[in-house]
């Protein structure tokens, strides 16, 4: 039996853009609300490009103060998420170009699998990302970030369904080398993102009727 879908217009903190507040969410006044306001579809990129934006500034107070150490799980969560919301975004690009529908992207939180499925199609596709510099970076960090936390809560909710040594994860067990970390995923995140825009520059190029992009040169990357 199908499932319901869960509630999605409460006119209390809801409305239509063109069809103005109702008067149930003028009452209400609410701090926040839900608005369609008939935006161009939504997709991971645009996500990812928020979260890295969010872990920046919170980066850049870490490195104020070093010693704001209770900042951890905040901190390493933003970096997981936005490097999920990135791989996911590769994905979605690789399905519109190829019009597959990535599978399973959505519900899941498994950096390996994603970043195997990217990784892979953009290799056996021709995409020279193997010979990017900044590649093992992103190899790095991924197996490092899905050993630590495989399931995307740990760093979410302090706590984990996995456990080691014996007993569940917990954030405060975690520990990190602030300079090696912050730099690992900054260059991790422009390698994925620089070949998401290449699958996307190719698309708008084929839309375009382009020979070559006159905005994206795909090559301007460091190589080995």
């Amino acid at each position: 039996m199908p499932k319901n879908p869960p509630i999605s217009d409460d006119k209390r903190f809801h409305h239509e853009i063109s069809s103005g507040p109702s008067q149930e969410y003028l009452s209400q006044n609410p701090s926040i609300g839900y608005v369609e306001n008939h935006n161009a579809d939504w997709d991971y990129g645009l996500a990812a490009d928020d979260y890295k934006m969010a872990t920046d500034a919170l980066i850049a107070a870490q490195q104020r103060d070093p010693n704001l150490d209770n900042w951890t799980s905040p901190i390493c969560h933003l970096i997981r998420q936005t490097m999920e919301l990135q791989l996911k975004s590769l994905l979605q690009m690789i399905g519109w170009k190829t019009d597959i529908e990535p599978a399973g992207i959505l519900f899941t939180h498994n950096l390996d699998s994603l970043w195997k499925d990217g990784k892979n199609w953009l290799v056996k596709n021709g995409y020279s990302i193997e010979n990017d510099l900044r590649l093992n970076f992103v190899d790095r960090l991924i197996a490092n970030l899905h050993s630590i936390d495989p399931s995307g809560d740990l760093f979410r909710f302090g706590t984990s369904r996995y456990h080691a040594f014996g007993r569940s994860k917990t954030y405060d067990r975690v520990g990190y080398n602030q300079e090696l970390l912050f730099d690992e995923f900054d260059l991790a995140h422009q390698c994925v993102s620089h070949w998401t825009t290449v699958v996307m520059r190719e698309i708008i190029a084929k839309e375009e009727g382009w020979t070559t992009d006159p905005f994206f040169d795909p090559n301007d990357y460091p190589t080995l």
